[in-house]
This record gives structure tokens, C-alpha cells and sequence, in this order.
């Protein structure tokens, strides 16, 4: 087990990808959940909710806890499974943003599916800020 992060860049401010992040209707787009049942308290020690369809139609409810938020570059966060997730937004050039995303104790193993994961997210929210 081993501490693990992905980089990526996005073509937005780091204001745009932290209103991606943390406002509910982009949040339920991005992650995807059904319409209207993303509950976020976006702040250190609030939590969120939603839920999602499985592709056979199951719905799954997921939740998780923001344990630090330093609005707009940090946040640190509980996800399905109890994982935690570090994102930092940093300044780019040219109205860029660079995505961090950090990832304790990830067993090797895994690096491929995470990253494959990320990779997911971050395009869909792509598609958030695009629309």
C-alpha cells in the first residue's frame, strides 16, 4: 500500500472547477445522480448525499463527509467505502486549472482502476463546464 496521485489539467478557472465540485447541480451531473438527489453541505465537517442508477436500474445511494474544505483551491473527502480523497485546484496558465488528486494507502494493484476512475469524473465534469 503506497500514498497515490493522478494530475490532470482542465480548460477552465479554478473558480469554474470549484463550483463544478461543490454546487449541487453540477455535482449530480459530474458524479452522475439521479436529478435532485444531491444534498451537499460544502463546507469542513459537512457531508453529501446522492444517488445513482446501477445499468440494471438499481438505485445506490452513496454519501460521504468533507473533512477540510478551503474554498476555492482544497478539499478533503470521504467517499463510498470510506476512501479518502485530497483534491487541490492549482492556477494554470491561460485560464487553465490543474487538478490534483491524492489518494492514501492505494494498493498497487489498483493504481490503473483508480486513475481509470478519475479519468471518468473529471470528464464528465469537463462536460459540466463545457455546457
Amino acid at each position: 500500500m503506497s500514498d497515490f496521485t493522478v494530475t490532470r489539467t482542465l480548460q477552465a478557472t479554478r473558480d469554474q472547477v470549484w463550483a463544478a465540485l461543490t454546487q449541487p447541480a453540477s455535482f449530480e451531473r459530474w458524479l452522475p445522480a439521479k436529478p435532485g438527489s444531491a444534498v451537499l453541505d460544502a463546507r469542513t465537517g459537512g457531508s453529501w448525499q446522492a444517488t445513482v442508477t446501477s445499468p440494471d436500474g438499481q438505485d445506490i445511494p452513496l454519501e460521504g463527509t468533507f473533512i477540510e474544505m478551503s474554498d476555492p483551491w482544497h478539499l478533503v473527502m470521504t467517499v463510498p467505502g470510506g476512501a479518502v480523497t485530497d483534491l487541490t485546484l492549482q492556477d494554470g496558465e491561460d485560464g487553465t486549472t490543474t487538478v490534483v488528486y491524492r489518494f492514501g494507502d492505494v494498493d498497487e494493484s489498483l493504481h490503473a482502476m483508480v486513475t481509470e476512475s478519475v479519468d471518468g469524473a473529471l470528464n464528465r465534469i469537463r462536460g459540466v463546464l463545457d455546457s
